[in-house]
């Protein structure tokens, strides 16, 4: 599958889960979260896209690569890494201290 077509994949399984009529008038570039998505609907999602890939994807994966762009790159085996993993409650409050003193830039 080509990365046009996983894209178009993605997009319309985005629409499914969050009960979007037409696929197209979601912008491939804003947060699953952003667009009224729950962590229980990014499992449903999950349920969806896992076949797709390669490789093993996790639910984690794809909170990760949170926008339908990002996704579709993903599952083509072109994604970046993230910038920042953090694993644990102590690791997410160590981070918001260090983008608090401007030690952390945003993504672009």
């Amino acid at each position: 599958m080509t990365e046009d077509q996983l894209f178009e994949h993605v997009r319309t399984a985005w629409a499914e889960v969050l009960d979007v009529d037409d696929p197209a008038t979601l912008d491939p570039d804003r947060n699953f979260l952003e667009l009224g998505g729950s962590s229980l609907l990014l499992i449903m999602l999950w349920e969806d896209l896992h076949e797709l890939s390669d490789g093993p994807l996790r639910v984690s994966d794809l909170f990760q690569h949170s926008t339908i762009r990002s996704q579709a790159r993903l599952l083509a085996g072109g994604a970046e890494a993230p910038r920042q993993q953090v694993t644990g409650a102590s690791d997410r409050r160590a981070l918001l201290g260090r983008a608090r003193r401007g030690e952390v830039t945003q993504p672009s």
